[in-house]
């Protein structure tokens, strides 16, 4: 007899029914209408399954979303070709983000200290006006506060404060960011 106990799964029956189903629908469905005039109808898809998506919000054809009941949207969202959204805990994105080409943002992990080694969830939250570049990883339970910009190719692990822009592996503070014609971060806090 093995010293290592058999992998928990703790997912339900109901999560991989509609896994699976939704794999169906991706892949027969939403993936190969990759033109832009099939935004609104890819839009519908995802709202079927749970999504809750805003006003003029655009997903490429590309993107894979592992969990669309786990997607929340704000209005006038972009989410370019090749996103991974790994959702098995919630993903929230705010209104005006943009989430770039081949990002990855993951809301799940496994607990290591145990030896079933099951899954962990963790919501991940990008607030309003923040920019996720491309290439970037957003890891589980990290918030992209309002106006923050996760480099290109930035993996993040700790949250982002807002109006600041990080960036490297792992992701460190490169600036404040600052709007042409806005208030600095330190008026806007007085």
């Amino acid at each position: 007899m093995s010293n290592y106990q058999k992998y928990q799964n703790n997912l339900s029956f109901r999560n991989k029914l509609g896994r699976l189903l939704w794999s169906f629908t991706w892949m027969f469905f939403f993936r190969p209408l990759n033109l832009p005039v099939f935004n609104g109808f890819r839009i519908f898809l995802l709202r079927i399954f749970g999504s809750k998506i805003g006003k003029g919000c655009k997903v490429n054809a590309t993107i894979k979303v592992w969990a669309p009941w786990n997607l929340e949207m704000g209005n006038l969202v972009a989410i370019g070709f090749g996103a991974m959204i790994y959702n098995p805990g919630k993903i929230s994105i705010g209104s005006k983000v943009t989430v770039s080409q081949r990002t990855h943002l993951c809301s799940a992990t496994h607990d290591y200290t145990l030896p079933s080694n099951p899954l962990v969830t963790k919501p991940i939250r990008i607030e309003d006006r923040a920019w996720v570049a491309a290439d970037a990883f957003v890891g589980p339970g990290v918030v992209v506060g309002e106006g923050g910009i996760v480099g290109a190719r930035a993996a993040v692990f700790r949250d982002v404060f807002p109006w600041t822009i990080v960036g490297g592996n792992p992701a460190k503070f490169i600036k404040d960011r600052v709007l042409e014609g806005e208030k600095t971060v330190e008026e806007i806090l007085l």
